[in-house]
């Protein structure tokens, strides 16, 4: 079963969404939070979980501009073979995605240093010693392309990530309970590329999307 479907028109970029306030933004803290008025775009590097060690920063487009207070991925030549780190511009961890180990499908969880309501228990996974608590789960949908992103307490999906349009560059549309929320625009199934183009709507988390689109990445690279 596929879920490849046509491109949005342009306008459906720049649709407002409310912030979810159970869901603070991964990155609002350190000025990486959602733009309420107008889209906010970003580039980042496609190999997300690239064994060469790099930390690599997130940049605006087109202004080439850092994001946030320098927010960063950390390079895993020394961390765990299936785990992603976002860090502020003082290394400080903002987020970190890790892959479950499952017999059947894929799954991985993102994680945040502060809990989402008060209460709220840490989870059995730490970096650096800090307990991390879980923000939401990404999974495959079964014998698809497509994935889901379900939210910390939740059931149903709060994105669902297709591919969309043709196959060079190749392109995922998120959207939010229906309504499109991102655009992630990459290089074409087959090969390499070197970045990605995220545009997220007005009131959706640029550093979320971030994290699915990684999570995103490293599901295709192993089917």
């Amino acid at each position: 079963m596929g879920c490849t479907e046509s491109l949005p028109v342009a306008d459906s970029y720049n649709v407002p969404h409310k912030i979810d306030p159970t869901f603070i933004p991964i990155g609002s803290k350190v000025g990486g939070g959602p733009s309420t008025g107008k889209p906010t775009t970003l580039i980042v590097k496609e190999k997300f979980f690239s064994w060469s060690g790099d930390d690599f920063k997130i940049k605006q487009y087109p202004t080439g501009q850092q994001f946030g207070n320098g927010l960063k991925v950390k390079g895993k030549v020394w961390a765990m073979r299936d785990q992603m780190t976002l860090l502020d511009g003082n290394g400080q961890v903002v987020a970190v995605c890790l892959r479950k180990f499952e017999f059947i499908g894929q799954t991985f969880k993102i994680y945040v240093p502060k809990p989402l309501w008060p209460n709220q228990r840490p989870s059995a996974q730490k970096y650096n010693n800090t307990p991390l608590y879980t923000y939401c789960e990404v999974k495959r949908v079964p014998f698809s392309t497509c994935q889901e992103v379900i939210m910390e307490g939740r059931t149903s999906p709060e994105f669902v990530i297709t591919r969309a349009g043709g196959f060079w560059p190749k392109k995922r549309l998120v959207k939010k309970r229906g309504v499109p929320a991102a655009l992630m625009e990459g290089g074409t199934w087959e090969g390499n590329w070197n970045s990605y183009k995220i545009t997220c709507n007005p009131g959706i988390d640029p550093c979320l999307m971030v994290c699915v689109c990684a999570i995103c990445d490293e599901m295709d690279e192993d089917r």
